[in-house]
């Protein structure tokens, strides 16, 4: 009698973002505690907002580490830092602390770097300093400075020379980014896994402002549909999640077996987005075993 045939459970890792005040501070604690429910494979903590204290980049990550008991990891934005010795101290602090992950990133804007060539040099560092697990970031609608697809294909190819075990992509909205990214990168020689970033949408407008400074575009039919809501937020909500359930069910069904989801340290459409994700992935490995018996 032959061996069952088992298919891995959907991976989905949850990103967060340092609290500001004691009620953002209840809030993430409280997102945190209830999304590791789904037992996500890591979580990862940013580097907040420009001109946020880096202190608490080193402080976040272990708190959070210790309260769900999830493998963190600490986004390290190179550009906030003054040459690579202050970035060196600040990632032997988070791995003596217990953080063994990082998200290694330029940085907001140009991101001027001091003290590294590259953030592929960075990361081939970083990696000699301590056996790191570090992810590294890719732009299916290209990285909106770089000169065109290839050269941004190369700076991704660089860092994983450098080490980078994998890389998690900027949000977009249109799948179709996504894949054909995939794809150009895997011809050019990209072989570590890609986990799309995905992005609830909890408030159009911001996300739209945001979204123009990333390069990422916003569907027009997307547009329409958010404006058709006008005030009314159930509405609103209603859609959002109508239009990252979609969004994820297609993602597992085109080969994707890990996201990573951007929570802005809320609940429900992070919880919405993971269920949906792991339903998709769930029923087509159901679909493959109930073939495969018969």
């Amino acid at each position: 009698m032959s061996s069952p045939v088992l298919f891995p459970k959907a991976r989905v890792s949850l990103e967060y973002f340092p609290p500001k005040s004691i009620s953002a501070e209840r809030a993430l604690m409280t997102a945190a505690h209830a999304l590791a429910r789904f037992k996500p494979a890591y979580q990862t903590v940013t580097f907040g907002a420009g001109g946020s204290d880096v202190s608490d980049s080193l402080d976040w990550p272990s708190r959070l580490q210790n309260l769900n008991e999830v493998p963190t990891a600490a986004h390290l934005s190179l550009s906030r830092f003054q040459g690579r010795d202050a970035v060196l101290s600040h990632a032997d602090h988070l791995w003596q602390r217990g953080v063994r992950r990082l998200v290694v990133i330029r940085g907001d804007g140009d991101g001027v770097l001091v003290g590294f060539q590259s953030v592929a040099h960075a990361v081939r560092v970083l990696k000699g300093l301590h056996p790191f697990d570090i992810s590294i970031s890719a732009y299916p609608e290209v990285h909106p400075l770089a000169g065109s697809d290839a050269s941004d294909l190369d700076v991704l190819l660089a860092k994983q020379e450098a080490g980078a075990d994998w890389a998690i992509t900027q949000f977009f909205f249109d799948n179709e980014d996504f894949y054909a990214f995939r794809d150009r990168a895997e011809r050019a020689g990209f072989y570590r896994e890609i986990v799309p970033g995905i992005m609830p949408i909890t408030n159009f407008e911001k996300i739209a402002r945001f979204a123009e400074q990333c390069g990422a575009a916003i569907p027009q039919t997307m547009r329409e549909r958010f404006a058709a809501c006008g005030d009314d937020r159930e509405n609103h909500t209603i859609l959002a999640r109508e239009l990252v359930s979609e969004q994820v069910a297609d993602l597992a069904r085109n080969g994707v077996e890990a996201i990573h989801v951007y929570t802005m340290n809320r609940i429900d459409l992070a919880a919405d987005t993971i269920r949906a994700f792991q339903g998709e992935s769930d029923a087509i490995a159901q679909s493959h075993h109930l073939k495969l018996a018969s």
